[in-house]
């Protein structure tokens, strides 16, 4: 027989007192997450660069593409780098008024945003090569400070274009010029060069695609990118300069469509550029062999027409 207090008697478990962290285990917990953070947000930051970078790439190429197709439906000629319709061309032996129809974007006149410092769309659009490009946005990199596509305000003061092409492509003289002819034709070490071999203006002029800079970003002081993209071939001035958004990641294309990303090996450059402007001469770079060279001067220099113009320490050749 049971007993009555058994039957009425209850184990109960007692429950387990909770507790907080403790002060040195919520510090610990606190550090571990501040290291988490500290790896992610690099790794982050460095994914979204490289995003931009794939980016600005991917417009250049398709700005070097549509100047092939521009080419291929014109009787094989390039449109000219230039930036507006006007220069001169080198026919039999003299300069010639170039009315160019031909200028890949037309900066002039309604197409300039008041006080002629900046394009509107309308510079784009106008230009030779805007039905192969087709948008806007492909003129502007990502990481262009004024870009109208992540602003939240576009006005006559946002650049509409990051990209200027080699002003030695397509174009019967080096940006269809006189000026640059003497730097050019008559170089430092004695050997004079006839101006018709710098005619690059159809496809098989080209001597090596493959070498010969096509388009790169490029931030003019005069705000938009005027006209192609020039450094003098004998001594070390920088008619203009790359943009140095990130010194680390200056982005190119070559003319046969395939792409670069420099980083510049004077990462003093870009204040310099800016502070003596240009046809600044840089000094060579300390420890850059012998004869001693501007590294960066000699890297952009040697893609401007490659197979005409020797490599800066060389002659002209056959």
């Amino acid at each position: 027989m049971r007993s009555p207090l058994a039957m009425h008697r209850r184990c109960t478990a007692r429950a387990p007192e909770r507790r907080g962290f403790s002060l040195p285990e919520l510090l610990v917990v606190i550090a571990i997450i501040a290291l988490v953070v500290s790896l992610i947000v690099p790794t982050i930051s460095a994914l979204r660069a490289r995003a931009r970078t794939m980016q600005c790439l991917t417009n250049q190429r398709s700005i070097t593409q549509a100047a092939y197709a521009y080419a291929t439906d014109n009787s094989s000629r390039f449109a000219s780098p230039r930036t507006d319709s006007f220069g001169s061309l080198f026919v039999n032996g003299q300069n010639v008024p170039n009315a160019s129809t031909h200028c890949w974007v037309k900066a002039e006149g309604a197409n300039l945003a008041p006080g002629g410092q900046f394009e509107r769309p309308s510079a784009l659009e106008q230009g030779a090569l805007f039905p192969y490009v087709g948008e806007i946005k492909t003129y502007v990199s990502p990481d262009e400070p004024t870009n109208p596509y992540v602003s939240t305000v576009s006005t006559d003061r946002t650049r509409v274009r990051s990209y200027s092409f080699n002003a030695c492509l397509g174009t019967t003289r080096p940006d269809e010029l006189p000026e640059f002819d003497d730097d050019f034709t008559a170089p430092m070490f004695g050997v004079t060069t006839p101006l018709s071999r710098f005619n690059t203006t159809t496809i098989g002029t080209i001597k090596q695609p493959q070498r010969m800079m096509s388009t790169l970003v490029e931030d003019d002081s005069v705000a938009y990118n005027n006209q192609g993209w020039l450094v003098l071939p004998q001594t070390s001035n920088w008619i203009d300069w790359p943009a140095a958004w990130r010194p680390k990641a200056i982005t190119m294309t070559y003319v046969d469509g395939s792409t670069e990303t420099y980083e510049l090996a004077n990462p003093d450059l870009p204040q310099r550029w800016e502070t003596f402007g240009h046809r600044w001469q840089q000094p060579a770079d300390p420890g850059s062999g012998s004869p001693a060279i501007a590294i960066d001067w000699k890297f952009f220099r040697d893609r401007l027409n490659p197979g005409v113009l020797p490599n800066s320490t060389m002659g002209f050749g056959n």
